[in-house]
């Protein structure tokens, strides 16, 4: 009896066909690539808040409000506007005193050389008003307070908090020399303490 020399590859087949069927139909699931979805990436930290702003800013009535009545009577306010910075001022006088409270205040600011918080201007603003300047000890306010050594007229505090320079002036035109005494100084020191917290953003 001959034999038919293709049943000899029908085994071989066989197994080929099972292992195929194995794979496709037996639940194995192809392989699929991983998805990835888009991202956008930035290397520009995003704009750090700031503490003051014009939005919050209280007016000059309301503040001499909040500081009672020994001040002198009050002047029209200043504004005053520049790039990303904004200086409010409540002047009071009287023939006998002058009171200037003021806050100057930076924005964060972006341009072709990258982000400048508010809080980086204000510093360089408030070191760069020159060296004729004394520490003050004794108002604990903000993260710096200085005396204008180069009052002739008075005496001036400038505090420096985060993004803004708060400054409170005082002057006596009966004696315009006793601005380096801690007559005039004392007065504007406790001042400036009640000054300080009125303008404190809500």
């Amino acid at each position: 009896m001959s034999r038919n020399p293709l049943n000899a590859w029908r085994p071989v087949v066989g197994v080929v066909a099972a292992a195929v069927a194995l794979v496709s139909g037996c639940g194995v699931e192809p392989i699929q690539p991983p998805a990835f979805s888009p991202t956008t990436t930035s290397t520009t930290p995003p704009p750090t808040p700031v503490k003051y702003s014009p939005a919050g800013w209280k007016g000059c009535p309301e503040i001499e409000r909040e500081l009672g009545g020994d001040l002198p009577p009050p002047r029209p306010e200043d504004e005053q506007e520049g790039p990303g910075w904004s200086l409010r001022i409540c002047p009071f006088q009287s023939d006998a005193a002058l009171v200037v409270l003021s806050v100057q205040y930076w924005e964060t600011t972006e341009d072709v050389t990258g982000v400048h918080p508010g809080a980086e201007r204000a510093e360089e603003d408030f070191l760069g008003r020159g060296q004729a300047r004394e520490e003050d000890s004794g108002s604990d306010l903000g993260s710096a307070a200085r005396w204008k050594r180069d009052d002739t007229t008075g005496c001036t505090l400038e505090v420096l908090d985060e993004n803004a320079v708060v400054s409170v002036a005082g002057s006596n035109p009966e004696d315009p020399a006793e601005g380096k005494t801690e007559q005039c100084r004392g007065p504007v020191r406790e001042l400036a303490k009640r000054f300080y917290a009125a303008v404190q953003p809500q």
